[in-house]
């Protein structure tokens, strides 16, 4: 997966239709690099659509590319912009625009700008990816203040014609004029061309007033970023912040690299935005009904005005992943690498959503037994899990993209069902899914380069770690200690129990106090 810039910072976003006092602004002609000043006015006026997709789809090269053209003066497509009665906005040229502020301000995603946006919470991979954008826009362009300092040198050579370039070239410009209504139906009519927008980014940008949407995007920036809940009254705006930073941490910490070297991953996989939104939005979509028959679609909820629903949404989602993981009493534990990662270490959403899926119609059915079959089947399914990586993987792919969720919840609740006392055979998981085959080894020793790969090296991580990994003493299940364990007295406190190492064992929280005792 391509690793891209953050360069989300840069332009604010606001409402097409916020009310605000008439701003006398000429319909200028063209737009020069001094208008991204710190102190420019026009800086101050410009705004993004508050729906309009995060700016984080260039990679570094990108950036350096647009750079290095601008002041090349290679052609470069003209900005569209609209303005309403208080702002500037941008309908296309964000990342453009976002990227030349970037190289004024050298804050590529991690400096004064974006921590301030972001509340000082940048991740480690968006830090790396600043850190690597910097580095070859140096190694390719140098630095503004660098060429800014050039200006009038009298040396020759192509970094003092890019100086001269700086403050006397201009991006083209095209202006749309009517009504909000007018304004938004240019920028799909845009942005169906060029780099498109994806059906996840159309979906929320039509929906972007739905308790789902706005959910998915707080806790994608853990709370932080463009306040989609804004409008929310302040409790309710922090109660929104509060769940999303929680549901954040559950879902996408800690970061991890490939290779991996560390059971210790994150129950969500990658925190890139499009595949984590996607996965928040089929998510919440599971979480959030209240529906017995099938979850309610984004479109069907209302839109939020106050926050009330989508305070509910994110309190339901938290519910269920703390059954998931963690330490609360309730916890099961589920150790993300058996569960929801295959062979070679790659996150495997439809394993996770299929168990989210099950899990939630229980504690909707208020199903508290349900919980305690679990247990006592989970070493036998757990070894099943490990044991099939390769062969789950192989049944996801022939399977309909629509049908993989429901088909990898109803493979565990068949798992839970059969494996209280025995293993389940592969041919049984097979039949049971209503697919026909038959399982075939390829021995592939002898093939291949001699070199390991990225994805060798973590399969040969996690086939020696699972091994080697804690069990619980209650049910025999491998136990996630970084992110879910309950210390339990082996001989119990009311049978005279001391609280000594000698008494104490490592155990699933649910094993402990729902189990146990």
């Amino acid at each position: 997966m391509a690793r891209r810039v953050n360069l989300d910072a840069m332009i604010p976003r606001e409402d097409f239709e916020i009310k605000e006092e008439e701003t006398a602004i000429d319909l200028f002609k063209d737009f020069p690099i001094t208008h991204l000043a710190p102190e420019s006015p026009y800086l101050k006026l410009l705004r993004k659509p508050d729906f309009q997709r995060e700016t984080n789809h260039w990679s570094p090269d990108q950036v350096a590319t647009f750079i290095a053209s601008f002041l090349d003066n290679e052609v470069i497509p003209s900005l569209i912009l609209w303005k309403s009665p208080g702002f500037i906005f941008v309908l296309d040229g964000g990342h453009r625009l976002s990227a030349l502020r970037a190289w004024i301000t050298d804050d590529y995603g991690d400096r004064s700008i974006s921590l301030d946006f972001y509340g000082n919470e940048i991740s480690k991979d968006q830090k790396q990816i600043a850190a690597r954008t910097r580095k070859l826009i140096e190694e390719r362009v140098g630095r503004y203040t660098t060429l800014k300092g050039l200006l009038g040198s009298k040396k020759q050579g192509i970094e003092t014609k890019r100086a001269n370039t700086l403050f006397t070239r201009s991006l083209t410009l095209q202006w749309v004029q009517g009504s909000a209504d007018v304004a938004e139906t240019s920028f799909f009519k845009i942005n169906s061309q060029g780099t498109p927008l994806d059906d996840v980014e159309t979906m929320l940008i039509r929906n972007r007033r739905k308790p789902i949407a706005i959910g998915a995007r707080a806790i994608l920036r853990s709370g932080t970023g463009n306040a989609y809940w804004s409008a929310f009254e302040e409790t309710k705006k922090a109660a929104v912040e509060e769940l999303a930073k929680k549901l954040y941490t559950s879902f996408f910490e800690p970061e991890v690299d490939m290779p991996l070297k560390t059971l210790d991953v994150p129950l969500g996989g990658s925190v890139s935005p499009v595949d984590a939104l996607s996965l928040l939005i089929e998510y919440l979509t599971i979480s959030g009904t209240t529906h017995v028959n099938g979850a309610r679609p984004i479109d069907k909820y209302e839109n939020d005005s106050d926050g009330e629903e989508t305070r509910r949404v994110l309190r339901v989602a938290l519910s269920i992943i703390e059954k998931m993981t963690g330490n609360s009493h309730g916890s099961l534990g589920l150790h993300p690498a058996v569960y929801f990662y295959n062979e070679k270490g790659k996150y495997s959403r439809f394993l996770f959503l299929g168990m989210a899926s099950l899990i939630a119609e229980k504690l909707r059915n208020n199903d508290d037994g349900y919980f305690k079959k679990f247990t006592y089947a989970r070493k036998n399914l757990e070894r099943f899990l490990i044991d099939n990586k390769s062969l789950i993987g192989i049944l996801l792919q022939n399977m309909g993209k629509g049908n993989r969720v429901s088909k990898m919840r109803d493979l565990f609740a068949f798992l839970i069902s059969d494996s209280a006392d025995r293993l389940v055979t592969p041919e049984e998981a097979i039949a049971h899914l209503g697919l026909r085959g038959r399982i075939i080894d390829v021995n592939t020793a002898q093939l291949g380069p001699t070199r390991f790969s990225d994805e060798d090296k973590s399969q040969i991580f996690i086939s020696k770690a699972l091994i080697n990994a804690i069990t619980c003493n209650v049910c025999g299940g491998k136990l996630d200690p970084h992110k879910s364990v309950s210390y339990d007295h082996i001989k119990r406190v009311r049978e005279g129990g001391l609280g000594n190492p000698a008494n104490g064992d490592l155990v699933h929280p649910f094993c402990n106090t729902g189990v146990k005792n």
